[in-house]
């Protein structure tokens, strides 16, 4: 079906005043401004509405109907589809639902423990995280170690996130500092900070995980060397209550992300400095210090010589040394540890 334009309103309106239509001018309708095709072509879309029909008796003459009789005779068929395919999709999800116990014997026969299932693919993956996401009513926390996210992930997420927080649905995510630098994870944070999300970053974190209401989590599958491709669904409390823990432990310490920052870098520039300082004392080799800090190799590396020429260190050894006099390697470090205190 069309949609209502200016030029079919106009000539609605018109007929309203005039009583009817008594044939296609070819002139127009100057006194709207509309020409003999605009005025043919708003009489198509109002008659295809319902909004006009030919008079009893006068079938070349238009005459205006009831709006509401048009939007019954119009909107109630596809109402009506939407209801039966509505019906449909509700009988499909009771007659899976109707296994569940049949399911949960079979895992309680395998000794597995309750509240835990695998979701072997991103599709399965996605799916219930869709689901989750408009159950949840209270808040949604998450953890998203590595750099930036990609633009295609971001764009899904958005219709997703944003109808969360219009219900009134906290979220917090933290992200690494790396991610500061991904164009497309600043737009999505500056215009989801602005519909009431929270963003902060670290310098490490753990693994990817995802809660809701603090009653069901999703995680990477790592079981036997896994890629974390698909996830696991998590719903037993004492799992979720632990990830509810490290959250909220590395959330106290992380430093605040509007995602709109002219200087990315530089509001976590002490707590990089610190990470990297304390990695280079482990005698962390580059490709393992980039995995950790959730950025790319070439980038680690200039991390690492800005570091090593800001000490005035000739080597690695020499700039653990000269960090250590400057009291780069304690656990509070000015700038990062007073603004993570304040927000806590």
């Amino acid at each position: 079906m069309p949609r209502l334009d200016a030029g079919a309103v106009a000539v609605f309106a018109y007929v309203l005043e005039h009583g009817s239509l008594p044939a296609l001018p070819p002139d127009g309708l100057p006194a709207l401004g509309l020409s003999g095709a605009e005025v043919e072509a708003a009489c198509r879309t109002l008659e295809r509405l319902r909004l006009l029909r030919p008079a009893p008796g006068h079938p070349g003459e238009l005459i205006p109907v009831n709006p509401e009789a048009a939007a019954a005779e119009v909107v109630g068929p596809v109402e009506a589809q939407l209801a039966r395919a509505a019906a449909h999709a509700q009988s499909l999800r009771d007659d899976l639902h109707s296994l569940m116990p049949r399911y949960r014997a079979a895992r309680r026969e395998q000794g597995r423990r309750e509240g835990l299932d695998v979701l072997p693919d991103m599709a399965a993956a996605s799916a219930m995280l869709t689901e989750e996401s408009a159950r949840c009513r209270e808040e949604v926390f998450s953890i998203q170690p590595g750099g930036g996210r990609a633009a295609h992930r971001l764009g899904d997420a958005v219709e997703r996130d944003v109808a969360m927080l219009r219900r009134g649905v906290r979220m917090r995510t933290l992200y690494q500092h790396s991610a500061r630098s991904s164009l497309s994870t600043q737009g999505y944070v500056e215009r989801l900070t602005e519909a009431g999300a929270e963003y902060r970053t670290a310098a490490e974190l753990p693994d990817r995980a995802v809660v809701f209401d603090r009653s069901v989590a999703f995680l990477p599958r790592r079981a036997d060397g896994g890629t974390g491709e698909g996830a696991v669904l998590v719903r037993d409390p004492d799992v979720v209550a632990y990830l509810c823990r490290v959250f909220e432990q590395h959330w106290s310490g992380a430093v605040p992300f509007r995602g709109s920052s002219e200087a990315a870098y530089k509001e976590v520039g002490p707590s990089l400095r610190r990470a990297l300082v304390g990695l280079l004392a482990e005698g962390a080799k580059d490709e393992v210090i980039a995995r950790r800090m959730g950025m790319s190799l070439r980038t680690c590396r200039r991390h690492i010589a800005d570091l090593l020429e800001e000490l005035g260190a000739e080597s690695r050894f020499q700039g653990g040394a000269l960090a250590e006099r400057a009291g780069l390697t304690g656990t509070e470090l000015g700038t990062d540890s007073a603004e993570g205190a304040a927000h806590r």
